[in-house]
């Protein structure tokens, strides 16, 4: 009873394990330049105006 007790917990801790890593391969980054991150400023800004 023990024995199964035992891989019952090693089968689920293995399955939390391996189902937290991050398998995502998107890595980009998405560079702004500053005329860029200026004008999504402004275009917020002016949402909130309205």
């Amino acid at each position: 009873m023990k024995t199964i007790l035992l891989l019952i917990t090693l089968i689920m801790a293995s399955l939390a394990v391996s189902s937290c890593t991050n398998d995502e391969s998107d890595t980009d980054f998405e560079f702004l330049n500053p005329d860029e991150e200026q004008q999504a400023t402004l275009k917020t800004e002016q949402e909130n105006v309205n």
